[in-house]
């Protein structure tokens, strides 16, 4: 059987790769098409629920604005009341405060006396009707204030009055002075309907032309993109502007919806949009603007609502979206186009790196093997330690007794009077050798048993800076200069501060014997992202390299006397900490940098 090669392969499949490539396209054509509907479907639906929420707002806006005015009526009913009724002698000075309303929202604030005469008024000096028509204020009996009911205040019709489209608002008083249940007048503010409309509703546009409109519970434009549409009935300003094509959906929408305090969605047909004149498809979204008799009315479980409401809507032409499913087949087509290149392209760029891939791959198989190999020796290596600390803890057990008998019988020894000098000193080289062992016993012991770090979240400066005092003695006696650099505002951080007092014990005393003929101490400490760096720095001739990279192995050492167990103590401290220590060195010195994780994990 003869093998064929990869490469070769790949060549003779290119016309089956670039036809099924093709049929892919035809796929994704095909998927892509029929799906724009769905998506035009679902497009259209989440903007016109963006549309209900901008119809919302301004519904909010608006009932508040009217809330707003309901309190401050109430508000003047207070003053008044307190202030005497009807047998005030200047009733204007108490609609002072009140004044400024007049150039908003409202037209006019009137006092009439209990046959509905008026006492005194503000009005807008440019609205000054003859006559406005209100209830008496004896019939706003039940809007009297209540310990059940509470505040309420009547709400009337809008309706046109001296080229303005109003809104009435009423409460009764009663006479300080006569019965306490006899109503003494009412007083009225006149709300300019066009202008809370126009104010809620102004910059609000939907999409890149859309916009709202709001009509009263008769169907007059309160407020309308062309003005010429306010104040007009929604049923026939429409075909006056366009009378060329049919209405019927949009009224329908308005009588069984709209005038029915009803919120939704949906999509007419209308003859304009905007300054163009042409039928145009439309997206809208309504709902109702309800007014309560009871301005608290959100801190109420069951508000009263008054008979007058509004309601407004939010239109924008459906052409808004369709360009946008538009837009997104037309890229469609191009990202298709361009995926079709890719294949023909990218096929042929793969056949030409294929050979570069096959080297690629043998040296990274190379590299793994390598990989696999150290950590296989390292694997070994740990394997060795336990070992070696097995074997260490074993025999530092055995010896520690037979070493103690033996210190114990030299002190005894030294206390016999008939030893001579001569022997009393071979006595005191015995029991200082027998110190010595017992300290490397207890060296060993330390590192062959197994220890969990005791965290406590603490700061790491104070055992710092008990270390300069503990060394600062034979710092001076061997003219070794210290230099401390601590990182201000170190947070506190979980460690235990015995062990790691233990490892910069060892480190320093390490940099300390690194320098017999004087030099410079180092200690430096700093927050490095989520871990703190301590570095312990020396100016000693350096580490010989040819023992740096086990330099945290048991036994390893270059002292005389050393154990080579400190720095290898030390390091399975901080790896029990998930830390590490790094070391640099060159002839200029060596430092140690220990790093502590300042979050646990």
């Amino acid at each position: 059987m003869i093998a064929i090669s990869f490469p070769t392969l790949l060549r003779k499949s290119l016309p089956l790769v670039y036809a099924l490539a093709l049929l892919l396209t035809l796929l994704i054509v095909f998927i892509g098409f029929s799906t724009s509907k769905k998506i035009h479907r679902v497009v259209t639906q989440q903007f016109n629920t963006q549309q209900l929420i901008l119809a919302r707002k301004i519904s909010d806006q608006i009932q508040n604005q009217i809330a707003y005015l309901q309190t401050s009526l109430l508000g003047l009913r207070q003053v008044w009341e307190l202030e005497g009724g009807k047998e005030i002698h200047h009733p204007e000075k108490i609609f002072l405060p009140f004044q400024k309303l007049t150039t908003g929202d409202l037209l006019a604030i009137l006092a009439q006396d209990h046959e509905g005469r008026i006492i005194t008024q503000v009005r807008d000096p440019r609205w000054n009707p003859t006559e406005i028509p209100l209830p008496k204020p004896k019939s706003l009996d039940r809007y009297q204030e209540s310990d059940i009911l509470g505040n309420r205040v009547w709400v009337g019709k809008t309706f046109a009055l001296e080229g303005k489209w109003i809104l009435p608002l009423a409460v009764p008083f009663k006479n300080k002075t006569g019965p306490k249940a006899e109503i003494a007048g009412a007083l009225v503010f006149i709300v300019d309907a066009i202008q809370v409309a126009s104010e809620a509703d102004r910059g609000v546009i939907s999409g890149s032309s859309g916009y709202p409109w709001i009509i009263n519970s008769e169907g007059i434009f309160l407020d309308h993109f062309d003005p010429n549409f306010i104040g007009k009935n929604i049923f026939v300003v429409r075909g006056l502007k366009n009378p060329n094509i049919s209405y019927q959906k949009i009224d329908d929408l308005t009588r069984e919806e709209l005038l029915k305090k009803k919120e939704g969605t949906s999509t007419y047909v209308t003859g304009w949009h905007r300054q163009s004149i042409a039928v145009t498809n439309k997206l809208v979204a309504y709902t109702p603007i309800p007014f309560y008799e009871t301005p608290d009315r959100n801190r109420r479980s069951k508000p009263m609502m008054a008979s007058e409401f509004w309601s407004v809507a939010v239109v924008a032409p459906l052409e808004e979206v369709s360009g946008l499913v538009r837009n997104l087949n037309y890229y469609q087509a191009v990202l298709i186009g361009i995926f079709q290149l890719i294949i023909i392209g990218s096929t042929g760029l793969f056949v030409f790196i294929s050979n570069r891939w096959s080297r690629y791959l043998k040296i990274e198989i190379n590299k793994k093997t390598e990989e696999l190999k150290k950590s296989q020796e390292k694997l070994i290596q740990s394997e060795r330690l336990a070992a070696v600390g097995s074997m260490a803890s074993h025999v530092s057990h055995e010896i520690k007794n037979p070493l103690i008998a033996i210190g114990g019988l030299a002190q005894q020894l030294k206390r016999a009077p008939v030893l001579g000098e001569k022997e009393k000193g071979k006595l005191d080289l015995i029991t200082s050798e027998i110190s010595r062992l017992e300290k490397i016993l207890v060296e060993v012991r330390d590192f062959t048993r197994p220890t969990t770090p005791y965290k406590i979240k603490t700061r790491l400066d104070p055992i710092i800076l008990d270390l300069i005092q503990l060394f600062s003695p034979l710092l001076a006696e061997q003219q070794i200069k210290i230099n401390t650099r601590l990182a201000p505002n170190l947070p506190e951080f979980p460690f235990d501060p015995e062990q790691i007092k233990q490892v910069l014990l060892n480190l320093t005393k390490n940099a300390v014997e690194a320098m017999p003929e004087g030099g410079t101490l180092t200690l430096l400490t700093e927050r490095d992202g989520g871990s703190v760096l301590i570095r312990v720095s020396d100016t000693g001739k350096g580490i010989d390299p040819k023992i740096k990279e086990s330099l945290f192995r048991p036994f390893i050492t270059t002292k005389k006397k050393g154990t080579g167990l400190g720095l290898a103590v030390s390091y399975k401290i901080i790896q029990d900490h998930n830390g590490d220590i790094q070391v640099t060195s060159s002839e200029q010195g060596t430092t140690m940098t220990v790093i502590l994780p300042v979050e646990e994990g």
